[in-house]
């Protein structure tokens, strides 16, 4: 029995412990600050892809805030990728160079950026950074300035601090989404960062020197080709760096459908990601590379919410093994349990008070069971391809 006892508390350590360790050391190292960076220096011009798929609702406004921040040297590409509405037409009203796409059967963002990076190829003149901005996104204050300049110093890929908000009057959930969406795109990734690690990209507000499109491509009809496409930088040496001074803001739907929508493409992403992971940490680990293997490690632990419900089932059926005798293995669980409830709270306490109130606990269960309904679509109606998020008429920025 005792053997049994041992046995089952490392198989606990490594499949459970290992990654909540991980993601308790980002929370915790993720409420130190980083320095601010600001530009001493002009930057040089850039190029702009824009991706939109009838994004007739929000573009104008997109590219309205988007003129006020670039430099007259800088080019905005929007690349309307099978656009049935006024995007289009909406655009010509703007300073911007308008790609038209229409390919059904390559359909999604990645072909989007492809077909946008193939046409700068055939300028006469290749610019030093290209950065990825979405439809819906803004950048805040002199973001584009820090994102571009710190890209162009340090020579390096370098992901913007992309921010989603709540529209006012969200409904709880709407604003635990906001929460989760902070811990995930802000905490985390300052945690990785002082951990000297490199951050994934997370699909806008995004720089990358021109060299790299000889290496790499945006071509992919993946649901979450941004993560896919860090993992594949971090394998040639080419992590991207975070800049928390760079912010980029984007804002949830309205409308329930649109969220659900988007919450959904986002998981049912990320956990489809996961299956590729195992065979890149191996090789990380026999070639002795320590940060690609944590930065995969990473990304291999599912979205905060479910492995927080993973850890409470592991407690739960650590307790019952008790019964046989086999108590190492709870412990540890109610330890693992423990320290990352901390962690979140502590999170909460220092970034998310202002988002949710104390009052809001049933709110937050709420959230957490509608994660179920997500989490069951993943097995039974998986979503696979790239589906618009759905915007009501009275959306606003």
């Amino acid at each position: 029995m005792a053997y049994l006892d041992y046995i089952s508390a490392v198989l606990l350590f490594i499949i459970v412990g290992v990654p909540t360790m991980m993601i308790s050391i980002e929370l915790l190292l993720g409420q130190r600050k980083q320095v601010l960076l600001v530009p001493k220096a002009a930057r040089q011009p850039c190029v702009i892809l824009m991706p939109a798929h009838n994004e007739a609702l929000v573009i104008t406004d997109t590219l309205s805030k988007l003129s006020e921040v670039v430099s007259s040297e800088d080019k905005v590409i929007v690349i309307a990728d099978n656009c049935s509405d006024e995007t289009v037409n909406l655009c010509q009203q703007f300073n911007v160079k308008v790609l038209e796409r229409h390919n059904t059967e390559l359909a999604g963002k990645g072909y989007a950026l492809d077909y946008g990076v193939q046409y700068v190829k055939s300028l006469s003149v290749a610019p030093q950074t290209l950065v990825v901005l979405d439809a819906d996104c803004e950048f805040e204050g002199n973001g584009l300035d820090v994102l571009v300049h710190q890209s162009q110093t340090q020579d390096s890929v370098v992901q913007s601090l992309y921010l989603m908000k709540s529209p006012i009057g969200a409904s709880i959930k709407t604003r635990v989404a906001e929460f989760a969406w902070l811990v995930k795109n802000k905490i985390r990734p300052t945690g990785l960062a002082n951990l000297g690690i490199g951050c994934h990209l997370q699909g806008s507000g995004m720089a990358f020197p021109w060299r790299l499109f000889n290496k790499i491509s945006f071509a992919s009809g993946s649901i979450v080709e941004d993560l896919e496409l860090g993992l594949k930088l971090a394998n040639i040496d080419e992590q991207a760096k975070f800049s928390p001074s760079a912010i980029v803001n984007s804002y949830f739907p309205e409308s329930n459908a649109g969220t659900e929508s988007q919450r959904t493409r986002w998981e049912h992403g990320h956990l489809s990601a996961i299956s590729l992971l195992p065979q890149m940490m191996l090789t990380a680990l026999l070639k002795g590379r320590v940060s690609v293997f944590l930065l995969a490690l990473d990304a291999a632990i599912p979205p905060t919410i479910l492995w927080l419900l993973l850890v409470v089932f592991a407690t739960l059926l650590s307790a019952v093994m008790t019964l046989l005798g086999l108590t190492t293995a709870f412990y540890i669980s109610l330890m693992l349990l423990s320290l990352l409830i901390l962690s979140l709270a502590l999170s909460w306490l220092c970034n998310g008070r202002e988002i949710i109130k104390l009052s809001d606990v049933f709110g937050i269960l709420a959230y957490i069971l509608s994660k179920f309904s997500i989490y069951k679509k993943f097995f039974t109606a998986r979503q696979k391809e790239w589906v618009r998020t759905e915007r009501d008429d009275k959306y606003e920025q």
